[in-house]
């Protein structure tokens, strides 16, 4: 996977992604460079998943409060790796 430089144009499809994690979910601690890296390598990893539907399913699942999360980042990619396994 290429790294993240400011430079690049992103997907249209990453950049919706970013701008929900950043705008609708309120307690996510959003970083626009580690998240932009993130997003980059969820859409590579799981490219059959509609990687918002899961987003905003993990965010009211538990109800936009990760406190009892230790790494919401690791939390939303295990999410995402459950997910992959039922897609088949």
């Amino acid at each position: 996977m290429e790294s993240y430089s400011p430079s690049m144009s992103l997907d249209p499809k990453v950049l919706e992604i970013l701008n929900y994690l950043e705008h609708r979910f309120s307690k996510y601690p959003f970083d626009r460079r580690l998240d932009t890296a993130f997003v980059l390598e969820l859409v590579s990893d799981f490219d059959r998943l509609d990687l918002l539907e899961q987003i905003k399913t993990f965010r009211w699942y538990y109800n936009d409060d990760l406190s009892r999360l230790g790494n919401p980042r690791a939390a939303l990619r295990r999410w995402f790796a459950r997910a992959w396994d039922r897609s088949g």
